[in-house]
């Protein structure tokens, strides 16, 4: 904890602290901080600028201190006090939901900061990521995921991104779902941004969509977003959720955790139907 009470006095002299580990999992080293006019989240190794922006744009909690001990960075930001959406909250609130998300997806200054490490086309972005799941499913030596159905469905995924139509890649949230998102009064968050990338924005609209959001309303969610929905973002839909349904699937497979709900998923998604474990079903 002595790193943690350096951080604290560095940024808040004035304050005493108590300090606690977050309830919830998570994968890197976090804290949480209440002083008698403050409670803070601090996190470490995370993209500090990047986090900046998305504090300032009102997607994510603000950024009220960063730096960094040694190599690590950190980032001190507001902790907010809130509850996980479900299915029903999101479904009554997708014009909130669709604008959020334009609002990351548009950020020009967001984009920059991702664009310096992220040359590649819409193909080839595509490419990269199913040649890295690929060789993560070849690396593993047993399991439901080494199957016959399995692979011949996950060939269909690799063909189907053939005709996938390019678009100019945003800033996404790789993990885009419910338990990464705090709803405080009315107004919606997004947590966890670690991993954020460009990519196309059916990569997080996708999911969130099918997985928590009736079909007849996923044209309310367009409309408000300023697209039409059409047949190409439907099969984008369909193909974004086959993708982070097979890759958290491959995680717990990885982990020997039990994947199969989410196999079940990509199976379904992969011949666009619907989620056999949808919330609203």
């Amino acid at each position: 904890m002595g790193r943690i009470e350096n951080i604290l006095h560095k940024n808040f002299p004035k304050a005493n602290w108590t300090v606690t580990k977050p309830q919830d999992g998570l994968q890197k080293e976090c804290y949480i901080a209440q002083s008698e006019e403050l409670k803070v989240f601090i996190k470490f190794d995370v993209p500090v600028a990047l986090l900046q922006r998305l504090g300032q744009i009102g997607v994510a909690p603000q950024v009220i201190g960063s730096g960094s001990v040694g190599e690590e960075s950190y980032v001190v930001q507001h902790h907010l006090s809130g509850t996980y959406p479900d299915w029903s909250w999101l479904a009554n609130h997708i014009s909130l939901l669709a604008q959020l998300m334009r609002r990351y997806h548009t950020d020009q200054q967001l984009t920059a900061l991702l664009a310096a490490k992220t040359l590649a086309s819409y193909k080839d972005h595509l490419q990269m990521d199913l040649e890295q799941l690929e060789q993560r499913l070849h690396a593993l030596d047993r399991g439901v995921l080494h199957t016959p159905e399995i692979t011949l469905v996950f060939h269909n995924l690799q063909a189907q991104a053939q005709s996938l139509q390019p678009t100019e890649l945003v800033p996404v949230h790789t993990d885009p779902n419910t338990r990464n998102m705090l709803v405080t009064g009315e107004t919606l968050y997004l947590i966890d941004w670690d991993e954020i990338a460009l990519s196309d924005p059916l990569r997080d609209i996708g999911p969130i969509l099918w997985w928590y959001i009736p079909p007849q309303k996923w044209p309310e969610f367009f409309t408000a977003y300023g697209l039409e929905l059409d047949e190409r973002l439907r099969e984008k839909i369909y193909w974004w959720s086959a993708r982070i349904s097979f890759t958290v699937a491959l995680w717990c497979a990885e982990r020997d955790y039990d994947c199969q709900s989410f196999v079940e998923d990509f199976l379904a998604a992969v011949t666009g139907g619907d989620n056999p474990h949808a919330a609203f079903q």
